[in-house]
């Protein structure tokens, strides 16, 4: 009876620890995503930097799964990310962004999560520079419909910001 019982046990424990082959990137598929995704983000960031968020938020997921979690510790749908995007686009003169380090982490065929460090500075209308350095975000992309998609956001950092005229 114990053998009966052992078994069935020792044979589910050994299928549910190993993963079919199936399932496993190649190195050379994981590159290939890597480079796909890497494509996109930098997109994404050159068109911030040309002060047209709304070209960059066609790479970003319009859906309810999309969150951003900003510096400030706010929770952002779409629909406030796409407001404060526009409030940035009307208040901003220019946006650059310095790469410190980047690592992108292929989990499967369809997800991506992106680990970015490096430098914001922005020139508001008003005249006054802000610079968040270090900046980090943690970004994560997901393949739908054959598409990579930003899908959410997390950014940590500090602001500081210098008065118009100051230099």
């Amino acid at each position: 009876m114990k053998a009966c019982l052992l078994l069935p046990s020792l044979l589910l424990i050994g299928f549910s620890c190993t993963s079919p082959k199936s399932e496993q990137l190649s190195g050379q598929l994981k590159l290939r995503i890597q480079n796909e995704v890497q494509a996109i983000a930098d997109t994404i960031w050159s068109k911030w930097e040309q002060l047209d968020p709304e070209a960059a938020l066609q790479y970003y997921a319009d859906s309810l799964d999309w969150t951003s979690i900003n510096s400030q510790g706010s929770l952002c749908d779409m629909a406030a990310y796409r407001r404060l995007a526009s409030e940035f686009k009307k208040s901003a003169t220019s946006y650059k962004w310095t790469t410190s380090s980047r690592d992108f982490k292929v989990l499967s065929d369809e997800i991506v999560v992106c680990d970015w460090i490096g430098k914001d500075e922005v020139t508001w209308k008003s005249g006054e520079k802000a610079t968040c350095d270090p900046h980090a975000y943690t970004l994560v992309f997901r393949k739908s419909s054959g598409r990579w998609q930003l899908t959410y956001s997390h950014d940590s950092g500090v602001w500081s910001t210098q008065k118009a005229g100051k230099d």
